[in-house]
């Protein structure tokens, strides 16, 4: 099916996350760690043993840091946004794809980070560049999706490849603008059909994560979880100013582990303060001053990767 919708445990769960969300925000924290502490472990092991570092599986780029949100759990909801306003320069982003392409790489990417990407008009000139230059290389995009028409999404049809649309609302129903999308891509399915789109039903209101320390509707921070964090490992993040952060969680931009107008991707990605880091995650997120406030265990998505890479090298 091109797209379905996505509830995280239905209205009972919603429920829950509603009105009883720090105490459901613990539990699910508590079980994603249970849940895949030993995948993460294992691919770290596996990670910190080879001669030459893995190459990172996500490339996310940021290409304007601002969203139009107001997502109380989120430091980059439009009413307290602090960072000032940066807008990648086009060339930048080529340089980015073209890098990718002479390093044959075979990974994915992702046009946003903590913003809402269709804030900037050139998002999808990006994609088309980066799907002809990189055909093979799977696009995602993650968006709030309210500034999306059927117009738009027929647009990207063919070309991004996977579009998850966060739903936030007060309410267990689907916003209009969701609900048309929903409908539109239902109707043309052949249109779709090699367009993956996910609709998540999200509370705007919910205490999710701490976002390490920064999320601005969860004072109370990370005692509990120490499980070391995948992101180090797998993501490369680049801000529009070029610098390349630690991970999603840097909400504020604050992390610099080098920039990509100085060091190529790979210098960047394979440098002492990235191995400082790692070396650091493999005792646990305590062992860095950024992650010690941050609760966030997250394999996910990136799951499929890990147990792919493990199994091959395995075999």
């Amino acid at each position: 099916m091109p797209v379905k919708i996505r509830s995280f445990g239905g209205p009972v769960t919603w429920a829950l996350r509603k009105y009883h969300s720090d105490f459901t925000s613990k539990v699910m924290l508590s079980f994603t760690a249970r849940q895949y502490s030993k995948s993460i472990n294992s691919y770290i092991q596996y990670f910190i043993t080879q001669e030459k570092p893995p190459v990172f599986a996500n490339c996310m780029i940021e290409t304007l840091n601002r969203c139009n949100g107001t997502c109380e759990f989120c430091p980059a909801n439009r009413k307290d946004e602090s960072r000032p306003l940066k807008k990648m320069p086009e060339e930048m982003f080529y340089d980015i794809i073209r890098q990718l392409r002479q390093m044959c790489w075979n990974g994915r990417i992702y046009l946003n980070i903590n913003n809402e990407p269709f804030l900037d008009k050139r998002i999808l000139t990006f994609a088309r560049y980066a799907k002809k230059e990189l055909p093979d290389i799977p696009i995602t995009i993650i968006s709030n999706g309210t500034l999306l028409t059927p117009e738009k999404m027929n647009e990207m049809a063919g070309l991004i490849d996977e579009l998850i649309l966060n739903d936030y609302s007060d309410t267990y129903v689907l916003s209009g603008v969701h609900r048309a999308i929903y409908r539109h891509v239902k109707r043309h399915k052949n249109r779709f059909r090699q367009m993956h789109v996910t609709i998540n039903r999200r509370y705007s209101r919910e205490i999710l994560a701490t976002r390490a320390g920064s999320a601005p509707n969860k004072p109370l921070k990370n005692n509990t979880i120490d499980a070391p964090c995948i992101y180090p490992f797998l993501d490369l993040l680049i801000f529009p100013d070029g610098m390349v952060g630690m991970c999603c969680n840097d909400c504020k931009e604050i992390t610099d582990f080098g920039n990509i107008t100085k060091n190529t991707l790979l210098e960047i990605w394979n440098n002492e303060k990235f191995n400082e880091l790692r070396r650091a995650m493999t005792a646990g997120r305590n062992a860095y001053p950024f992650c010690i406030e941050c609760d966030v265990v997250d394999a996910g998505e990136r799951e499929e990767f890990i147990r792919r890479t493990l199994c091959k090298d395995r075999c």
